[in-house]
């Protein structure tokens, strides 16, 4: 088996190890859960009620409260489901990537461009 060298990755590379989804499977079973409407409109209610029901832990609540989402990636969330609670919290795909990049919206949709020459 050919297993990879975590050094030679590129810059921004986060392995989804075995330890890794075990530390994200509740903050991705929760995101998952979001495509449920009742569970968006109790998001939109109490967002503390919701994370207490699916047992998120403080550190990973600080993070959503920060709208951290390379943080929540480094701590295990698979970049998908995340994908519905940043929507929730007003990010769009791009406000998520430019985040993720550390580029405000506009610098990130500029390396976006199609160029023509």
């Amino acid at each position: 088996m050919h297993e990879l060298d975590p050094d030679t990755l590129p810059a921004g590379t986060y392995l989804n190890t075995g330890d890794a989804a075990r530390q994200g499977y509740r903050l991705n079973r929760f995101c998952y859960d979001l495509r449920d409407p009742a569970n968006r409109a109790a998001w939109q209610h109490d967002p503390e009620a919701l994370l207490d029901r699916y047992a998120i832990d403080e550190a990973d609540r600080a993070l959503i409260r920060a709208h951290d989402w390379l943080g929540l990636v480094r701590r295990g969330a698979n970049v998908f489901p995340l994908l519905r609670l940043s929507q929730l919290c007003g990010f769009g795909l791009a406000g998520t990537g430019a985040q993720m990049r550390g580029q405000t919206l506009e610098e990130y949709l500029s390396t976006r461009q199609a160029r023509t020459s």
